[in-house]
């Protein structure tokens, strides 16, 4: 294995964490954008697999339900706390990625 081999499995190793943030942003970016087309179809909440959905998803809406005050609470609707929170998660996992990757990057490596 040569030096500069090292060089790279060593830095690919360091940024593990930004790499599990891109993905749990990913997962979670993906459940969300399923509650909004779900509420968007008017999907019947009685559903199993809606009723998983949800409830995954539900805590991570609830803190800007106050949003979504004038939403009916069955039927198609578009719930704004939804679509801010789907808004926020991929902004704050780039900067989350930026600074884990800001920090373990050695700006002596690539001299």
């Amino acid at each position: 294995m040569t030096n500069q081999s090292r060089k790279k499995v060593h830095r690919s190793g360091t940024n593990l964490a930004a790499v599990l943030v891109v993905w749990a942003a990913g997962v979670g970016e993906a459940l969300l954008l399923g509650r909004l087309i779900a509420r968007l179809l008017a999907a019947r909440p009685d559903n199993p697999a809606i009723m998983i959905l949800y409830g995954i998803t539900g805590p991570i809406v609830t803190p800007l339900a106050a949003l979504d005050y004038d939403q009916p609470p069955y039927g198609a609707a578009l719930e704004f706390s939804t679509l801010a929170v789907a808004i926020l998660v991929p902004l704050l996992a780039y900067l989350a990625w930026l600074l884990l990757t800001w920090r373990n990057s050695d700006p002596r490596a690539d001299v």
